[in-house]
């Protein structure tokens, strides 16, 4: 992120307020794309009744075309060449980052320039969506109504100096935080569902079906329903996490911790994820991944509101805290449950066979990535499916 992002990131207010409000409009275009990206992705399961998947990078790709059929609509979100772009955008970036911290501040460009030439960096998906912007501005001039898309969103917030390739960037660093991290929590849960009993995940096919039921169909009122998927998010979310430390922050001045630890100034400090998710004092067995662990908290009166999937509070730091949580949590929550429930309404999820148990995860930098040469088999549910 440049400095003009960060000294004016109107991006995360527009994700706060603009794209929380339209995520009831949201719910069946996202619905909508997932059934048609999953049936062209799975189409081979016609012949043989399975498919035997890569995983992690299948899901990254679903949800690169899913999330931008609400940030850029179908034209983009549809073209196969954007999506490769962008997927390699949102996978080589958390790669340069670290290299490019430890160079020296005089010799950074040069290392940038160095590693996205050679991993991939902004300048292939510009290709696709400085177009793409240049085409929209002109149009929507003709438009009376303007469509809810985050693009719409974004230009209606920019500055009056703001250009179009820095709207771009903008947009680029949007698809970055939802392709990335919704890929890494959906895996991990198709990881972990895939360990389930078959009564287990049956039970949640029969919460999602009797909240659409009861909610005639897929809305925001049925998906606050879906306690169980929610609960293996959030579950994941602590057990697994997104980084081993995280809230990094550089001391302004010096300070004494409470254990006598002195903070010189200037000096970079970060929370300890393991010990603030595996704390037995707050987490009972905090050694064991349980799905079911928060759908169990929020029977408990007055619980309902806490224990969500993007609620943050001082024991629960995946999208961080306080001001700086993620701003489209709300919006990646929506999504991934709408992902999830319909997988498990159409598909049985298993490992190949001799598989030994569930997938090794992968550190780099302190952050927490799921294989990604691991597979899994989908196969076609036999019987009534509830789309």
């Amino acid at each position: 992120m440049d400095v003009h992002q960060l000294s004016n990131p109107y991006q995360a207010t527009v994700l706060r307020t603009d794209v929380n409000r339209a995520i009831p409009q949201y719910i069946p275009e996202i619905l909508e794309e997932s059934i048609l990206v999953m049936d062209e992705t799975f189409k081979f399961m016609e012949v043989k009744g399975f498919v035997d998947i890569p995983v992690f990078d299948t899901m990254t790709h679903l949800i690169a075309r899913i999330s931008n059929r609400v940030i850029f609509g179908t034209g983009l979100c549809r073209d196969e060449n954007f999506l490769h772009a962008i997927v390699r955008f949102a996978e080589t970036t958390p790669l340069m980052a670290p290299f490019i911290h430890w160079s020296p501040v005089i010799i950074r460009p040069l290392v940038y320039f160095t590693l996205s030439t050679i991993l991939g960096g902004k300048k292939a998906p510009l290709k696709y969506t400085l177009p793409f912007l240049r085409k929209y501005m002109k149009d929507r001039e003709a438009m009376e109504e303007k469509p809810n898309l985050v693009t719409e969103f974004l230009i209606k917030s920019a500055p009056p100096h703001e250009t179009i390739e820095g709207i771009a960037i903008r947009l680029l660093n949007i698809n970055f935080g939802s392709i990335h991290t919704s890929s890494i929590f959906i895996t991990q849960v198709l990881f972990e569902i895939a360990l389930l009993s078959k009564e287990d995940v049956d039970s949640i096919r029969a919460e999602v079906a009797e909240a659409l039921e009861s909610e005639g169909g897929w809305t925001k009122g049925a998906l606050l329903k879906f306690r169980k998927i929610d609960s293996a998010f959030r579950e994941v979310g602590r057990f697994y996490g997104l980084m081993h430390f995280a809230l990094g922050r550089v001391a302004l001045k010096g300070c004494n911790l409470d254990d006598g630890t002195r903070v010189p100034p200037g000096h970079r400090v970060a929370i300890d994820m393991t010990a603030i998710h595996l704390n037995p004092d707050v987490y009972p067995d905090p050694g064991r991944c349980d799905l079911f662990r928060f759908a169990k908290l929020r029977e408990i009166e007055g619980n309902d509101a806490k224990y969500g999937f993007a609620t943050v509070d001082n024991h629960y730091l995946p999208f961080g805290a306080g001001r700086h949580a993620c701003a489209g949590r709300f919006f990646a929550a929506m999504e991934l449950k709408i992902m999830l429930a319909h997988i498990l309404l159409k598909y049985d999820v298993s490992f190949p066979p001799g598989a030994n148990g569930r997938p090794k995860n992968m550190v780099f930098n302190g952050a927490v990535v799921p294989d990604p040469k691991a597979h899994m088999i989908f196969s076609l549910r036999s019987g009534k499916q509830v789309i």
